[in-house]
């Protein structure tokens, strides 16, 4: 994926002198966004979300015509775009409304009436193992309802 990334941020490093930002704005969203909005939900709890990250605010800044150090917050506003974080949390709001019958609520749990009866209950996992088997069995869940 990195390598995709590196190369759509070539592509709209090279446009940038004969182009306007709805070209860039278009190359963005069918090269680098497309990339990013691909299984979101499980790559981005990778080793290698740092790098994405940093790739995605060296692409706004090309975008933009900015310094390489300037702070690209105000720029994804300009550019309406949102930042990779947010895109991150999005994705997995959606995927929880599309896939709700999958989750546990409170209430499924416990007969007690408490006014967090209809949150979703989140299981406890102190190890990095029982987590990363969580992750799995939402990925193959997410796998069931996609096909």
């Amino acid at each position: 994926m990195i390598p995709k990334l590196i190369g759509s941020c070539y592509t709209i490093r090279s446009v940038v002198h004969i182009s306007n930002i709805n070209t860039f704005k278009s190359i963005y969203s069918a090269y680098f966004h497309s990339v990013i909005k691909y299984e979101i939900i499980f790559w981005c709890s990778s080793s290698k979300q740092w790098e994405v990250f940093n790739l995605h605010k060296k692409t706004v800044r090309i975008m933009a015509g900015a310094q390489p150090r300037t702070s690209c917050r105000s720029l994804f506003r300009q550019l309406e775009i949102l930042p990779v974080s947010c895109q991150y949390i999005l994705s997995l709001k959606s995927f929880i409304i599309d896939n709700q019958e999958v989750f546990q609520t409170n209430s499924s749990i416990h007969n007690i009436n408490t006014r967090n009866k209809h949150l979703l209950h989140r299981p406890k996992a102190n190890l990095s193992c029982s987590q990363k088997k969580y992750i799995l069995y939402l990925y193959q869940n997410f796998q069931q309802f996609t096909t």
